[in-house]
């Protein structure tokens, strides 16, 4: 087996790998524990912490693919960011044959395709992810693959380790992976993670904590003091993220805050949440998504409830099917084609050497907005009247 096999091998493992992040990591630092640092000091050398490619990349400030590039293929670095590597790894103890053996290719023997994974496509937002995308590549001079993992993270897992002897570069919309998969990923191929920070790759995201602020406020001064939150996937950064901000903006308002788990960020799933928020109503619901916010309206309309008389209702991410609802929906507008595009011109700026370095490992976060429509309106305590 090649130097090149026995890499793509680890990262076909690691992939295949249902650990968590530590075990990743302690996976990873086994594997790469030919590259140990020779100790100078009376403690034995085997004591020391093996230095990665990870390690390199963050002291020069590069991401770990710019490090593989360095060795594997110098032209493809600037002669500055190549002298800045090769000094960090002599400095760190970085043995040079531990990132030879990465799947790198030259510039003219690029495959021309870059691959993109979504959540869901049944999902507007994904679905704009992926057009934007194919058509930033078409205008480069790239193809698309596109990778539905159905919110599924060993859908998403199979599929990458069939795709990455075929692809450039990687676009990961809302990844499941563990952060060490990512990592371990992004040494091998230009990557760029959407929805998601990952410390040691590029991420894009688009974030709403503004757009959420502007909604509490607008609900504040609509007379609500209690908002429930209908949550996304467990395994989402993004919900995570909607529901801390969340906490923080109703502890400072000192409005009452529920959340409800979720099934599913589907329509379906917003309808099968209105049993479970009736059995604790609240004047105000957040959802996590616009699909969400329309299925949970439905229901609520089913049961004879009143949308915003008695129930005011927000959605986040301002699909196009939100405006045409009835009522029309409240949200939190996202960007929807920015994210994608951004990171198809980042990518392929690091295939072609055309990219600043310096930006290799940033987190870059796109501004949201409130947009208040016909499905948000002054408090009322009738629905606290309601039985199931």
């Amino acid at each position: 087996m090649t130097s090149s096999e026995n890499a793509n091998e680890d990262v076909n493992d690691d992939l295949r790998s249902t650990t968590t992040d530590a075990t990743s990591n302690t996976t990873t630092s086994s594997t790469t524990a030919s590259s140990t640092t020779t100790s100078t000091d009376d403690a034995p050398s085997n004591a020391r912490k093996p230095v990665t490619i990870r390690d390199v990349a963050r002291l020069v400030g590069v991401s770990p693919s710019t490090v593989s590039r360095a060795f594997a293929r110098p032209g493809r670095v600037s002669a500055e960011t190549a002298k800045r590597i090769r000094e960090a790894a002599d400095r760190l103890g970085y043995r040079v044959k531990a990132v030879t053996s990465l799947n790198m290719t030259d510039s003219e023997h690029l495959n021309g395709l870059i691959a993109i994974t979504v959540a869901d496509l049944g999902n507007p937002i994904f679905a704009d992810y992926v057009k934007s995308a194919q058509h930033e590549c078409l205008r480069k001079g790239f193809g698309l693959l596109v990778i539905d993992f159905e919110e599924t993270n060993l859908i998403e897992r199979k599929a990458l380790n069939l795709a990455m002897n075929h692809v450039d570069g990687l676009i990961l919309t809302s990844s499941r992976s563990s952060d060490a998969t990512v990592r371990k990923l992004a040494e091998i191929k230009p990557l760029i993670a959407l929805n998601r920070p990952i410390r040691g790759v590029q991420s894009i995201i688009p974030d709403a904590r503004q757009g959420l602020a502007e909604a509490v406020e607008h609900l504040i001064q609509l007379g609500h003091d209690e908002i429930t939150y209908l949550s996304g996937p467990e395994a989402s950064w993004q919900d995570g993220r909607r529901w801390r901000t969340l906490s923080e903006l109703c502890s400072q308002h000192g409005i009452r805050l529920r959340r409800v788990a979720s099934e599913a960020p589907s329509y379906s799933g917003g309808y099968r949440y209105s049993e479970e928020f009736m059995r604790n109503p609240t004047t105000a619901v957040i959802a996590y998504n616009d699909i969400l916010a329309i299925g949970f309206i439905k229901a609520l309309q089913a049961r004879g409830i009143r949308i915003p008389e008695e129930i005011s209702v927000i959605g986040v991410d301002d699909t196009p099917v939100s405006s045409l609802v009835t009522p029309a929906l409240s949200t939190v507008r996202l960007p929807r084609k920015e994210p994608a595009e951004l990171a198809v011109d980042d990518i392929i700026a690091q295939l072609r050497h055309t990219r600043p370095e310096a930006s290799a490992t940033s987190t870059k976060f796109l501004r949201s907005t409130f947009i208040p429509r016909s499905s948000t309106g002054p408090a009322s305590n009738d629905i606290h009247t309601f039985t199931l």
